[in-house]
């Protein structure tokens, strides 16, 4: 496989089939692919959209004449049939799902962030099938700092924020056309789109179907992505075994490159965010741990603490000399790491009476310098 770490967005118009209800096998077509790619080595997450069409479609006759649910109140109903769907579906396949709901907040604050993407991590480690969706229940209308707006986007966040490699956003047309194919049969599919500039937006259209995404979304989705060092593919999800193709590396849709190399978007991101209030000091057997051998950073290997610094920070590592080592997202602050550094991992519980994680700093989270 040409990509092995995959977020794949499903749309409402797939999931559906075009209905006003989930199709449930529609989905486990897109189940089996999911399955298959996880076989041959790949990790992968789900973004799914549905939960306001599958509420839709349960709450009809059930309220009174007149009065029209909220929208929050529509995607609590959806949200439970969605994810029973999908634990259904896997568990034919002997797969274990969880459920992951975000808001826009979990993914600007920054131990939101550091704390969804260690359970994202966590979860993927541990062989799950990760299904994202964005929390509609406590996504306030008249909050709407507190959204992130649609699926699209919140994919775009999410392959940020588990350092995926490909985006795929599967949807019911073939990719992103010189016009729109509905109303005009000479449109052409753009099959690469290396810069999204005024031109390329303006092609986006708007929404339509049951969901709230339309090509516009896609776009601002796989800029969001692109900058972030992430491959982006959008296709239609309708098209017999789309996803294991894309991830192979064949041409499906329309692929927007990324501009550069995902890890290195990845440390320039670090590495803008390093705090000058703090740094960590390590030993010597951490510093080849980090070099020679690409370990993460656990409590045992930090000699001293300098400075103050905050859970989520970005820090700076250095050797017994001073020199720097590297940088990283640290998972315990400056107070806390005092306490347990020269400890063993299985000791900071009951040093802290918590743990958030035997790692100092997770090798993912780290840039070596």
């Amino acid at each position: 496989m040409k990509y092995r770490r995959i977020v794949a967005k499903f749309g409402t118009s797939l999931l559906t089939a075009g209905s006003d209800r989930l199709n449930l096998e529609a989905m486990a077509q897109l189940v089996g692919q999911v399955v298959r790619l996880r076989a041959q080595g790949c990790d992968a997450v789900v973004v799914s959209s549905g939960a306001q069409a599958a509420g839709r479609h349960r709450l009809r006759g059930r309220v009174a004449a007149g009065h029209a649910p909220s929208r929050q109140a529509v995607a609590s109903v959806g949200q439970s049939h969605l994810m029973q769907s999908w634990d259904e579906l896997f568990d034919w396949h002997d797969t274990v799902v969880a459920q992951v709901l975000l808001t826009r907040r979990d993914l600007t604050d920054r131990l939101g962030y550091l704390n969804a993407r260690n359970t994202l991590r966590d979860l993927i480690e541990a062989r799950t099938v990760p299904i994202v969706n964005e929390n509609d229940a406590v996504a306030l209308d008249q909050v709407l700092a507190t959204r992130i707006g649609e699926n699209d986007s919140l994919s775009a966040y999410v392959a940020n924020l588990i350092d995926a490699d490909l985006l795929v956003m599967l949807t019911d047309v073939e990719g992103l056309y010189d016009a729109d194919p509905r109303h005009n049969p000479a449109a052409k599919l753009l099959d690469r789109v290396d810069r999204i500039d005024n031109t390329i937006e303006a092609l986006g259209g708007g929404s339509h179907g049951p969901g709230t995404g339309g090509m516009a979304t896609k776009l601002r989705a796989a800029q969001i992505a692109t900058q972030a060092g992430v491959d982006v593919v959008v296709a239609s999800g309708r098209r017999p075994d789309v996803l294991i193709e894309v991830a192979r590396g064949d041409a499906h849709g329309t692929y927007f490159p990324a501009p550069g190399d995902r890890i290195e978007s990845r440390k320039r991101w670090i590495l803008a965010h390093v705090t000058r209030e703090g740094h960590m000091v390590v030993d010597a057997g951490a510093v080849a741990a980090l070099r020679a051998q690409g370990r993460s950073l656990l409590p045992a290997g930090v000699a001293s603490v300098a400075g103050v610094f905050h859970r989520g920070d970005s820090v700076e590592i250095r050797d017994p000399q001073g020199n720097r080592v590297a940088a990283g997202t640290t998972n315990y602050d400056s107070e806390e790491l005092a306490r347990i550094r020269g400890l063993k991992s299985d000791r900071i519980h009951d040093t802290l009476g918590y743990s958030y994680g035997d790692e100092v700093i997770h090798r993912d989270n780290m840039v070596l310098l």
